[in-house]
């Protein structure tokens, strides 16, 4: 009798019960290979929570257990959708392919993640190398990753009919916020290979190497009609982090209905489209994501610590890691907040005037949570449209103008500011990338504008202006210039009590 407990293998979790994933047979390549390489489980030693597992004790989750969840739940979506697909793309491969595809992407949209996650991102790799975790991620999926990815031969769903592989490069695409206006991965310098995105030119099941951009085959219709599972205003990422995330701070959600999401999505010439019965769990998921990132990710708290570790990791990194991570993979994988911490940690040990026992007692005082800054004044701004009487500051603007309303007798005190901007739905839901199509029964089409309703009461744009201080014996003199700065923007008169 065949039994398939030697060939699939199930992982408990919270927020699934039970997750499938393949497991190798003697001389076979699986996904459990994928999952146990270095790259993978490198990601349990990032926390998902840049800086809110400082705020909320509970909050220890890994990039790692998100990126499993992101799967699973791709892989529902693939086998949901796949006949639809398979009708409106005649050259879709078997249900097996389009799944490990679309769960491959779930699985290692996140494996180019440096410490701290996207504030890496924003502060080092950005500005130092042109470089995102998007980017590095495909880089490390077609040539770290691509000779397992090649050598798969089955999902959960069964085998791949004969001939078929996964090809790395359509994995590669998926994964790219913008990829379907390229998404090609980057060269090893880092920059980018030009308009084109596509696979080598051996096609499918070819050897995964980063191919001259002139000999890459354009990505399959099939491959691009899935774009949106990863990259839009509702996908299988932030699915899974937005409830991951509230359960494991233990913050009160409303109902997210996941299944009810997958089940009304189905492909048509558009790519992935919800059918009109799906609007209600699409408010509700959209007002749920809003409120994880006015309770979660901008907690005063957290962008207080955020505010403090600006100032030391950009030189902290330039030390750490000082070449690019395209340039030396060996010591990007080697990268972790537990290996930065304890790195920095060292640096105690040398003389006090070194420049790094200073940034390492820095660092303890992040670590420890002494936080340096503390929020005096907050402001909230939603807008329903996205334009209005009402400038939107930059943080630049915004520092100048508080600055320019304080007392003269405070003219050289300390304080910082921080806008914290959210996109709670795409600002223009009917085109543009992030586009949500919507079909109608009744006419039988996609009709835009039945996201009118449901979108009426979602902000289009979200900031919250806030003033910090080190100390609060100046509260109310920046509170007050702080509102005098955003009078003058055009913004209605915001409270200066401390929120």
């Amino acid at each position: 009798m065949k039994l398939p407990y030697d060939d699939v293998h199930l992982i408990a979790d919270p927020l699934y019960g039970y997750l499938r994933i393949t497991l190798s047979r003697q001389g076979e390549i699986a996904e459990a290979d994928v999952i146990d390489s270095p790259w993978m489980q490198r990601l349990k030693r990032i926390h998902q929570l840049q800086s809110s597992w400082w705020v909320f004790p509970a909050a220890e989750h890994s990039r790692f257990v998100h990126s499993l969840g992101t799967m699973h739940l791709a892989g529902e979506l693939a086998r949901h959708v796949y006949p639809t697909l398979a009708e409106v793309e005649p050259g879709t491969p078997s249900l097996p392919v389009v799944e490990e595809t679309l769960r491959l992407a779930g699985l290692l949209h996140d494996v180019g993640h440096g410490p701290f996650s996207h504030f890496c991102d924003e502060q080092y790799f950005g500005p130092r190398f042109g470089l995102d975790h998007e980017r590095i991620s495909q880089h490390l999926i077609v040539t770290e990753l691509g000779e397992f990815i090649a050598a798969l031969e089955r999902s959960p769903s069964g085998p791949f009919a004969p001939g078929e592989r996964i090809d790395p490069w359509h994995v590669a695409f998926l994964v790219r916020a913008d990829g379907a206006g390229g998404g090609a991965p980057p060269a090893a310098d880092g920059s980018a290979p030009g308009a084109e995105s596509g696979v080598t030119s051996g096609g499918v099941g070819s050897a995964p190497q980063a191919a001259p951009a002139a000999t890459r085959q354009p990505i399959p219709r099939w491959v691009r009609l899935l774009h949106r599972a990863l990259s839009g205003a509702v996908t299988v990422d932030n699915l899974d982090y937005v409830r991951r995330d509230a359960l494991m701070c233990g913050v009160s959600l409303a109902a997210v209905d996941a299944q009810r999401l997958i089940y009304y999505s189905f492909c048509t010439a558009d790519g992935l489209t919800f059918h009109k019965r799906a609007l209600s769990a699409l408010r509700a998921f959209l007002n749920a994501r809003f409120y994880m990132y006015e309770n979660v990710y901008f907690h005063r708290i957290g962008h207080a610590i955020d505010m403090h570790l600006r100032e030391l990791f950009r030189p902290t990194m330039e030390l750490v890691l000082p070449a690019s991570p395209l340039d030396d993979l060996g010591a990007y994988r080697r990268l972790s907040e537990w290996s930065l911490f304890t790195t920095v940690e060292g640096w105690l040990d040398e003389p006090r005037e070194s420049p790094r026992r200073e940034l390492a007692e820095e660092w303890q005082s992040i670590i420890h949570r002494h936080v340096k800054y503390s929020m005096v004044y907050e402001h909230a701004v939603e807008r329903q449209q996205p334009a209005l009487a009402a400038r939107d500051l930059t943080r630049e603007e915004f520092r100048v103008g508080v600055r320019g309303h304080l007392p003269p007798r405070l003219a050289g005190l300390e304080f910082e500011v921080d806008i914290a901007s959210q996109d709670p739905r795409p600002l223009n839901p009917m085109s543009g990338p992030k586009r949500i199509p919507v079909y109608d029964p009744v006419t039988g089409a996609i009709e835009d504008q039945l996201l009118g309703g449901i979108l009426e009461f979602v902000p289009a744009k979200a900031h919250l202006y806030r003033v910090f201080a080190v100390g609060r014996e100046h509260e109310r003199e920046l509170a007050l210039a702080a509102r005098a700065a955003l009078e003058e923007a055009g913004h209605e008169a915001a409270s200066t009590t401390n929120l």
